[in-house]
C-alpha cells in the first residue's frame, strides 16, 4: 500500500515539464488529493481536472476563463497509465506513461493530436527505486514550435536553451528534497530545493535561477487532513501574494472542487501574477 502511494506521488510531481513562477503559483499542489487515502488511490479509474479563473471578488463562479484541462487514466494498482491534455475542448496532446515488472516507471512518451511523436522522457532509478534522473529526448519535439505547429529546422536554436535532464536528490522515504535541470552542455538552467513536515507535507520550496540565486520561494501550509490551506509567496524576499484554499470532497475522501482566492500585497507588482480567483475542479472516476 505504501510503495504504490509513495510511487503515485512521486510520478505526478515528475510528468509535468517544471515552468516558472506563473505557472508554478497557479497549479500549486494539484497532486495534493492523491495523498489522503491509499484505498481511494488504488480505486481511481481516472481523474479530469479543469482549472477556471475568474476576476477577484466574483462570488458565483459560473463562468470563467479555463486555463487548465487534464484527463489522466490509472491501472488497478494506482499508477498513471495516460493522460491527455486539451485545449478549448479539443485535443491537443496525449502521453503514454510505461513500467517495469516492479512498477517503476522507466518512460513517457508524448504525442500530438495527430498521433506523431513530441517528447520521450527516460527515468533512472536508484536501489530502493526513487527516480535520481530524468532525461529529456527532444529530437522530434524540435519539429514543432510552442503551439505545436511545424517550424523550419532554425528553431532548434530555442532548444538549446532548454535543459535536457534533471538530476534527484531525495530523503529516505523518496521526497525530492532538490532538483537540479542541465542543458545538454551541462550548464546548470535552474534548480529548486523542497522541505517537509513530519506528515512529509512539502512546506516550502525555493526556485533558484542559473547563477545559484533565489528568484522565489513559498511556504505551505495544511489541514490535519493533509490539504493545502493556504501558501505564501515571496519574490526577493518579500511578500508578494498569499492565497487560501477551500474543498469540497467526494466519499472517498479526494477533493472534487477547490476554490483558491487570492490576495496581492501591497506595493508589490508582477505581470504575471494575479489575484484571480482559482477554482479547480476534479472529475473521479473509480473501479
Amino acid at each position: 500500500m505504501n510503495f504504490v502511494k509513495n510511487s503515485l506521488r512521486k510520478i505526478l510531481s515528475l510528468i509535468a515539464v517544471p515552468l516558472l513562477v506563473a505557472f508554478a503559483v497557479i497549479f500549486t499542489s494539484l497532486q495534493t488529493s492523491q495523498q489522503k487515502d491509499t484505498d481511494a488511490i488504488k480505486q481511481m479509474k481516472s481523474k479530469h481536472t479543469k482549472i477556471y479563473t475568474f476576476p477577484k471578488g466574483e462570488k458565483e463562479h459560473n463562468q470563467g476563463y479555463k486555463i487548465f484541462d487534464k484527463l489522466q487514466k490509472y491501472n488497478a494498482k494506482g499508477l498513471i497509465t495516460q493522460s491527455f491534455q486539451y485545449k478549448s475542448d479539443t485535443l491537443f496532446s496525449y502521453t503514454n506513461y510505461y513500467y517495469d515488472t516492479s512498477n517503476l516507471l522507466i518512460k513517457s512518451k508524448e504525442f500530438n493530436s495527430d498521433n506523431t511523436p513530441y517528447l520521450t522522457i527516460k527515468y533512472t532509478h536508484d536501489k530502493n527505486g526513487f527516480v535520481t534522473r530524468a532525461d529529456y529526448l527532444r529530437n522530434t519535439q524540435k519539429q514543432y514550435d510552442d503551439h505545436r505547429n511545424p517550424v523550419e529546422v532554425e528553431f532548434e536554436k530555442y532548444y538549446k536553451n532548454l535543459f535536457t535532464y534533471i538530476i534527484y536528490i531525495n530523503d529516505f522515504m523518496g521526497n525530492v528534497l532538490e532538483e537540479k535541470y542541465y542543458t545538454s552542455d551541462k550548464r546548470l538552467s535552474f534548480k529548486y530545493t523542497f522541505k517537509y513536515d513530519f506528515r512529509y507535507n512539502k512546506i516550502e520550496t525555493k526556485f533558484y535561477n542559473n547563477k545559484g540565486s533565489v528568484s522565489w520561494r513559498k511556504k505551505m501550509k495544511y489541514n490535519k487532513e493533509g490539504f493545502l490551506t493556504q501558501y505564501k509567496l515571496y519574490m526577493n524576499n518579500r511578500p508578494a501574494l498569499l492565497s487560501k484554499f477551500k474543498y469540497q470532497l467526494d466519499s472517498n475522501k479526494n477533493w472534487i472542487k477547490r476554490v483558491e482566492t487570492r490576495k496581492l500585497y501591497n506595493n508589490f507588482f508582477a505581470y504575471d501574477i494575479k489575484d484571480n480567483t482559482i477554482v479547480t475542479e476534479n472529475e473521479i472516476e473509480y473501479y
